[in-house]
């Protein structure tokens, strides 16, 4: 069996699914199988078919109307080209013209469904996608049951067709160790303990809450909040304050310094697929306090404590809570590391192989 795996759309500085396309892909050449990626970036081991720089990315409208029209028209040329048998798409754009192989698609999150507003055209297009699923994919790969649910809740689809499969975390650049806070200090040119968020800052991500619980107890505590997100996403602007550092990007291999810094990592987001960075925390030893939006509590386990993301107050008490008991964040870094050995990327790639020989197989 030969796996082509749709990279069109990755750039030079991944985040969320562009590590995840990167992890899953490495993986599966890691695992024998025979792997063509179609990309302009090179990912490890695997054979790439380059593809024009000029339509990476998903922040150009250009570049994403170019790449619509590579993977309708000379894509599936490459795929016949290439011998491929399974076409898998980690992220939902695929052809929707026929293809000689058989198709497999990654289905994240339905965000663009809920909070289309802050998605622009691409929330039209992903209608579009969601609607070809069903006649044009084999099987569709979902990170939780409660994608599954949401998505046999608003598609008429064969749930016999979907898959869940658990993402992973990268656990060799996260892991759990001392780090000394002159580390910090020197590394970070951070001369305070912190409160950390890590993701986009799109609006349904909530970070407003986190905010203004972190004003309501600042007086309180001497810690600052750290923000680590794209700045331009943020739509209403954001609130600015001595104490909140908002940093755009981190290179990959420093964030887990950023994690292991940390006193607390918070995630406040109104809804979420999954919600990896709740395990990067987790595996760098930092106590994880969370909304209980889609698929949080399901990711999150009885390691993090969670939170009403409509009640800044909640979030504020449980932040006082946390971080004036020792004994209690030592519970929840125990707690967490137990629950990341439920996820790994070996373990996702494997399952991805096998959905993608069904698929193959049976059709």
């Amino acid at each position: 069996m030969r796996i082509g795996i749709n990279a069109t759309f990755l750039n030079s500085r991944p985040t969320g699914i562009g590590n995840f396309t990167t992890d899953i892909a490495r993986r599966l050449c890691d695992l024998g199988d025979d792997v063509v990626v179609f990309s302009s970036q090179s990912v490890g081991n695997c054979k790439t078919v380059k593809t024009p720089l000029s339509m990476e990315g998903s922040e150009r409208f250009i570049n994403n109307l170019r790449r619509f029209f590579y993977i309708n028209s000379l894509l599936p040329l490459l795929i016949r080209r290439e011998g491929i048998d399974v076409l898998y798409c980690p992220i939902l754009e695929f052809p929707f013209v026929p293809i000689s192989g058989v198709l497999v698609v990654s289905l994240h999150d339905l965000h663009p469904l809920y909070f289309p507003e802050q998605f622009g055209l691409s929330a039209q297009y992903f209608r579009c996608s969601l609607k070809a699923l069903s006649y044009m994919s084999k099987r569709i790969i979902v990170p939780s049951e409660f994608v599954k649910r949401e998505l046999l809740r608003v598609c008429t689809l064969d749930d016999k067709k979907i898959r869940v499969v658990y993402n992973g975390y990268n656990e060799g650049l996260y892991t759990y160790g001392i780090v000394e806070r002159g580390l910090c200090e020197s590394e970070l040119s951070i001369d305070r303990p912190y409160i950390l968020f890590v993701g986009s800052l799109f609006e349904y991500k909530n970070v407003k809450t986190l905010v203004s619980a972190f004003l309501r107890i600042k007086d309180r505590i001497p810690h600052m909040l750290v923000v680590i997100g794209k700045k331009a996403l943020a739509q209403r602007g954001l609130v600015t304050d001595d104490r909140i550092r908002y940093l755009d990007y981190v290179d990959l291999d420093l964030l887990p310094l950023y994690y292991s810094c940390a006193d607390v990592y918070v995630h406040p987001s109104f809804f979420e697929g999954f919600g990896i960075t709740l395990l990067e925390a987790m595996a760098c030893g930092v106590p994880v306090i969370s909304s209980r939006g889609g698929s949080l509590p399901e990711v999150g386990g009885d390691a993090a404590i969670y939170f009403n993301p409509y009640r800044d107050d909640e979030l504020a008490e449980i932040l006082l809570r946390v971080l004036s008991d020792k004994a209690l964040r030592s519970e929840m870094v125990d707690k967490g590391l137990e629950n990341v050995k439920r996820f790994s990327w070996d373990r996702a790639a494997s399952e991805i192989q096998e959905i993608c020989e069904e698929a193959c197989r049976k059709g």
